[in-house]
């Protein structure tokens, strides 16, 4: 049985003849957390006010990429100014590349968070309700601030024995932030400089990798940062500098001329609507996570579903419900081989369901669901094909070279991934990215009549009014509100 540093303290106060051992529980964490402390300036890293931090980096996302061989680079760039001692934030980001741009900041605004979108000059309630869950992800990626928590709260400490990493002693040290699983910290034994930080996810292992450590203002922090989920590179560290002590109350603040978001459709919940003529659509975007949305159509003695996020059964339980039926679910499209739309293939193989999928989806597919699918239960799209109520066609945007686009000529509906997700109440369009344009003309090159629009990432059925609109007002510009952090005035 392992226990806890607080535990064995109590332990060993209440009971201490029990133990032989002449090493009181929690010396070790605290001699290293000291060293760590020392490591990073002492006096200086424990009696810091305030941070500021800007990055340039390459950022991947493992399974993302146009294609399913590799995955492109995107720049990213992001200034973190934190103001420790009243825990207030401002984290501003931007990044561009041939699918999407966004400048964004979340802020702290006296007793508010809020995210502003620079994109379109609005801004809604954060979705991130405190400090350590808006600010969380800025503290995992800075060593110097993982060394000023875990001196902040040393009782949530454990000592997890020594390795070797990168050829070094090294010693990990556990500990917790609010809102966040455990962290383990790998300290090099002689230095006492934090080289590595892990923490497990349901995405798997996530590795931090520092280093090229430097001073400033008698604090020390890495200059290089690499992230990794499992074994694949996420964020490449470009360019980093900190400063210490000098983030001003000026920056908590909201922007001149930025307005309030249109509201947005309740999709907390598990909602099934009907679209009419047999087909629903059936769904949620849990508070901080990915909306995940199937399309269930009725083909007489059976169900087609589109749509393969994680959650598949749920989604296809709560729409039976509705329906009032228990036709089974015969077909499965996969609309493409990006892995998070692959993350209920396992519930549709266990479920019965037969596939039809892109080309190059069927590996990502076979991985998905856990084993190879057998012919018999697999149809590979080429070019088009019709089952039963649906038509579906393999087209190629700028977002991936091979994508499902399925057509329910009964409701004069598409269903797409990615390339648009309605998410205001009424007839406000959504900011529109490049693949918005590319799905609009890949469906008028195909000459559907189009009157719905639904998304594998949202509740909204958008009518093909709003698609236009929003084609109308997208903007190329990577930098359109004219910020320093786009205009290459930060590093």
């Amino acid at each position: 049985m392992t226990l806890t540093t607080q535990t064995l303290r109590a332990a060993l106060l209440g009971a201490a003849a029990t133990f032989v051992t002449p090493a009181f529980a929690g010396e070790a964490e605290d001699a290293l957390i000291a060293k760590i402390v020392d490591a990073y300036g002492g006096a200086a890293l424990t009696g810091l006010k305030s941070i500021r931090m800007q990055n340039t980096s390459q950022n991947a996302f493992p399974g993302q990429g146009y294609t399913p061989d590799y995955v492109e680079f995107t720049i990213f760039k992001q200034d973190a100014q934190l103001d420790l001692e009243n825990e207030r934030g401002s984290v501003e980001a931007w990044s561009s590349n041939y699918n999407f741009a966004f400048n964004t900041r979340t802020v702290s605004t006296g007793d508010d968070i809020v995210a502003i979108n620079y994109t379109n000059g609005t801004f809604q309630p954060a979705a991130a309700p405190d400090y350590y869950t808006a600010y969380g992800a800025v503290i995992r990626v800075t060593d110097t601030l993982l060394a000023y928590e875990i001196a902040k709260r040393p009782e949530t400490a454990e000592h997890k024995g020594e390795t070797i990493y990168l050829g070094r002693p090294h010693e990990k040290i556990s500990f917790e932030i609010p809102s966040s699983p455990p962290l383990t910290l790998y300290v090099d034994s002689r230095s006492g400089l934090i080289t590595k930080m892990a923490r497990e996810t349901g995405f798997g292992p996530l590795s931090y990798q520092f280093g090229s450590h430097a001073q400033t203002g008698g604090v020390t922090y890495a200059k290089d940062f690499h992230f990794f989920v499992g074994p694949d590179a996420n964020i490449v560290n470009v360019n980093r500098t900190l400063a210490v002590n000098g983030v001003r109350n000026s920056v908590f603040r909201m922007d001149r001329g930025i307005e309030a978001e249109p509201a947005r459709i309740d999709q907390t919940e598990m909602t099934v609507d009907e679209i009419g003529g047999g087909v629903h659509f059936a769904g949620q975007t849990p508070v901080g996570g990915a909306g995940a949305y199937t399309a269930f159509i009725d083909a007489g003695d059976h169900v087609i579903g589109v749509g393969g996020y994680a959650g598949l059964q749920a989604r296809y339980d709560a729409f039976i419900a509705t329906a009032g039926h228990d036709k089974p679910l015969r077909h499965l499209i996969v609309t493409h081989h990006h892995t998070d739309h692959l993350g209920g293939m396992g519930e549709a193989f266990a479920m019965g369901a037969s596939f039809v999928t892109p080309a190059n989806a069927v590996g990502n597919l076979n991985t998905a669901v856990g084993e190879t699918v057998p012919d018999e239960r697999l149809a590979v799209l080429d070019t088009t094909m019709s089952l039963g109520p649906v038509e579906i066609y393999d087209v190629s945007t700028n977002h991936m070279e091979s994508m499902a686009l399925v057509y329910i000529p009964s409701v004069k509906a598409v269903f797409q991934a990615d390339h648009y997700t309605g998410n205001y109440v009424g007839d406000a369009p959504s900011p529109a990215g490049y693949g918005t344009v590319m799905l609009k003309k890949r469906i008028e090159e195909l000459g559907l009549d189009v009157e719905t629009v639904l998304s594998a990432h949202g509740r909204k059925a958008v009518s093909w009014t709003e698609i236009e609109a929003a084609v109308a007002a997208y903007d190329p510009d990577p930098c359109p509100a004219d910020r320093a952090i786009c205009r290459n005035e930060t590093n």
